[in-house]
């Protein structure tokens, strides 16, 4: 059966779930609505009907323009502000589970329902838990803009039922930006730029403390409505996403294009073109996955370079070396001994 993708004019983010509340903010900091829904497929309106939906083509048109504005506060407060809108079911649900752990595992199970375009791998290293966050479907020059509100909607959640945040360690891609003070006064934790991945750590002290507004029986309730949305805004994922974890799971065998497209459904040249509309090929795609496996192995430090190798579908260990020392400009070895490598 062919798996269910979106791309960028499938219409499954709700207005509701962010877009208004971008365009509110976007106003108070001078913004026009018509000019910001200006060659969009928004109108007026769409924006108080609660089941509109647009597209991410769209949705990132928004947030570009949004960023002409010099708001660099922007993805911090609309992260503040989805998380705890009081008409969005699943944002309500975060607050009265029992724990970090369950709020994150609601959060994760449900995020298609907020920010579907990023996606994570979820890695556990000794006590500490890691989320890896990447794109889902390519996100251009709005990307570390996605990342932040994405991190920034987590952080906000574990300072507002945890109390602190400073434990936390947040690492991203981006350059070190000229605003960091918009940074480090909304994430008082560790922070670091210009990284190998965009990820946030969180100690296994926080997961489990108690969340002072438990409330089972309204997790249930909020839970109901949130499998009552699915029947409106399906559970799909984006096509890098899907690509790449079917990629994972072949490993060490190392899937083909047309094998990658007739598991979903269309042919070579078909996923060559969606592809190219995604600015990526299948072969970057297949170096990206075997990259970051490698990287997560790496930190598990339970495979020598010739395990790796093979692990990694590499036909020995030199070509493991030269291909690592492409991607991080290190050996294995050196990789694996810097602080907080991830």
């Amino acid at each position: 059966m062919p798996v269910v993708m979106f791309g960028h004019t499938d219409k499954n983010i709700l207005l509701q779930h962010g877009i208004t509340e971008l365009l509110q903010l976007a106003q108070r900091r001078g913004g026009q609505l018509h000019k910001l829904l200006s060659g969009t497929h928004i109108f007026e309106p769409d924006l108080h009907k609660p089941l509109s939906r647009c597209n991410h083509r769209d949705w990132l048109s928004l947030i570009s323009r949004c960023q002409q504005l010099h708001s660099p506060e922007l993805p911090f407060v609309l992260a503040n502000s989805i998380l705890n809108n009081r008409t969005i079911a699943l944002c309500q649900s975060l607050f009265v589970c029992a724990n970090l752990a369950g709020s994150l595992r609601q959060l994760l199970y449900f995020r298609h329902q907020l920010l579907p375009v990023i996606y994570p791998i979820v890695q556990q290293h000794g006590d500490t838990l890691t989320l890896q966050l990447k794109p889902a479907i390519s996100l251009g020059t709005q990307q570390h803009f996605v990342v932040t509100l994405a991190i920034a909607f987590i952080i906000q959640l574990i300072k507002q039922q945890l109390g602190t945040c400073h434990e936390l360690k947040v690492q991203l891609t981006q350059d070190c930006p000229a605003f960091l003070a918009h940074f480090s006064g909304h994430w008082p934790c560790q922070l670091s730029f210009n990284q190998h991945v965009d990820a946030i750590h969180i100690p296994r002290s926080l997961w489990y403390q108690l969340f002072a507004g438990r409330d089972q029986q309204q997790l249930s309730q909020l839970t109901r409505s949130c499998y009552q949305l699915n029947k409106v805004l399906p559970n799909q994922r984006g096509v890098l996403e899907v690509l790449q974890r079917r990629i994972r799971r072949a490993l060490p065998q190392l899937l083909s294009l047309d094998a990658a497209a007739g598991a979903l459904g269309i042919s070579g040249s078909s996923l060559k073109r969606l592809l190219q509309q995604h600015n990526t090929n299948f072969a970057a795609l297949s170096d990206t996955v075997r990259r970051d496996t490698a990287r997560l192995l790496l930190l598990q430090g339970q495979l020598s370079n010739r395990q790796l190798a093979i692990e990694l579908g590499y036909s020995d260990e030199h070509n493991f070396r030269r291909a690592f020392k492409r991607w991080t400009g290190q050996v294995p070895s050196q990789f694996k001994n810097l602080p907080n490598p991830l």
